[in-house]
């Protein structure tokens, strides 16, 4: 399977050299934008290619949103920010302003010292920090020649797309095309001193990350999570990349293809400083905190649809068998949470079984144990210091080394997870103490707490 896995991430990267094309169109190199576009496609059909797709093929119909644009249609703005004839604070430009960014232009903001541009009004950034509408040309010959270059490279790398992510395929490709126009024009027009996005691999960030660097401005990025899947977040593209940690640091240093001017461990600027959480809980409620299963999200041929269900089913095998235990289920965003509903449906103890989207903090203090797949929140979780139960059902290995650090108990199968989730319920003093260690380790090493003034001074420290 990890071959299978290699070769998926293969063809989404090299599809291009299958067919000799050249990707690269007025400094930017499209194929590294439309790998995104291909990671859930290519993991698809090659599931369903190989007998392996749990009938996914239906589910990921009903999955299929095409108002879901926000990826691949060009973002106009609404502002009335207008260029000054003579700039007396230097400009960064934040095209989109999401949660992740909100901490950062607060600091910004609030240091008199730099301009915040953006695309978007929001409570933090009325209409004086949006740029007005630029005019732009789509080039949509340039569009049609790469989405057929890229169906093309598919197919010669024995690569069958369903016809829906055919069609689906055409207009993303078409309408990142049109993202980078926008955004080339943009940053012409605005000349900002520096370029902020808090994901730079995949659209519409990547582009401005692309367009920002062939017109020489400085550009910036800022890790927001922890890996879920092997191979798809290994490179990064921005000039100056802050992390969260030196082990992140090594990891990109190590596989990334593209070296950026600097990588500076900053410390994870979205949390509390670690302390132990003394709320007195219910000895007797699980916490499962999932990972995205929907089709769309599973990038490797390994995942599927289905694993987080079979994760679950395991779980409410153990409940049947112990009657006085609750389980709080904490599902990603982007999870298929029809098929958790499908499964507690068909139990005998759906009455003791919760599916909640409250914040992980209030949920946390109501459980004894967590149970987390390769996900962030689940981290975010064992920062209370509970016993944890690594589940991961993927004929893949698991990307966070959590039981390798003694944070967490195996629970790699059925059986195993079942007597993992058993261990956890009477864990001896000294057995808890080392899984305490070894959680404190883990957090140190992959999301150590950080500061939002060392990301303000990596930005501004690095703009000439």
């Amino acid at each position: 399977m990890k071959d299978l896995d290699k070769h998926a991430y293969d063809v989404v990267c090299n599809w291009y050299k299958a067919i000799n094309f050249n990707p690269v169109h007025k400094g930017i190199d499209y194929s590294l934008i439309i790998r995104f576009y291909l990671w859930d496609k290519v993991g698809r059909a090659l599931r369903i290619q190989h007998g392996i797709d749990y009938g996914e093929v239906e589910v990921y119909k009903k999955e299929l949103n095409e108002n879901n644009t926000y990826h691949y249609a060009p973002l106009h703005s609404k502002g009335n920010y207008k260029k000054p004839w003579f700039k007396l604070k230097k400009s960064i430009f934040i095209p989109y302003h999401v949660p992740h960014t909100t901490k950062l232009v607060n600091h910004i903001l609030s240091q008199h010292k730099y301009t915040v541009l953006s695309k978007e009004i929001t409570p933090l950034l009325d209409k004086k920090h949006v740029i007005a509408r630029v005019a732009y040309h789509e080039d949509t010959k340039w569009g049609k020649e790469i989405s057929d270059a890229v169906l093309e490279g598919l197919i010669s790398m024995n690569v069958a797309l369903l016809p829906e992510d055919k069609k689906l395929l055409k207009k993303q490709v078409l309408g990142c095309v049109a993202i980078s126009c926008l955004a080339e024009e943009e940053l012409k027009h605005y000349t900002p001193k520096a370029l902020y996005v808090h994901s730079d691999n995949h659209p519409p960030y990547i582009n401005y990350v692309l367009a920002a660097k062939a017109l020489g401005i400085p550009t910036f990025t800022y890790q927001h999570g922890l890996d879920c899947e092997h191979y798809y977040y290994d490179d990064c593209f921005a000039d100056y990349v802050a992390v969260w940690s030196a082990k992140r640091k090594e990891a990109y240093v190590k596989t990334s293809q593209f070296s950026p001017k600097k990588i500076h461990p900053i410390g994870n600027v979205f949390l509390d400083k670690i302390k132990r959480n003394n709320t007195d809980v219910n000895q007797d409620t699980l916490l499962f905190v999932t990972r995205p299963h929907s089709s769309q999200k599973c990038y490797a041929p390994s995942r599927h649809y289905k694993e987080g269900a079979m994760i679950l089913k395991t779980i409410l095998t153990f409940l049947e068998e112990h009657p006085n235990l609750q389980l709080i289920i904490k599902p990603h965003p982007r999870d298929y949470v029809q098929g958790y509903k499908n499964v507690i449906a068909m139990s005998n103890v759906s009455s003791r079984v919760t599916l909640l989207n409250d914040s992980l903090d209030k949920i946390i203090e109501q459980v004894s144990v967590v149970i987390t797949e390769d996900t962030t929140a689940g981290i975010e979780a064992i920062r209370s210091f509970k016993p944890c139960v690594h589940a991961h059902f993927s004929k893949s290995n698991p990307v966070l080394p959590l039981v390798t650090y003694h944070a967490a108990l195996p629970g790699f199968a059925p059986s195993e997870l079942y007597k993992s989730l058993e261990r956890s319920l009477v864990l001896s003093e000294e057995d808890f103490e080392v899984m305490m260690k070894g959680q404190i380790k883990f957090m140190e090493s992959f999301m150590p707490f950080g500061s939002i003034e060392n990301l303000y001074s990596f930005i501004t420290n690095n703009i000439k």
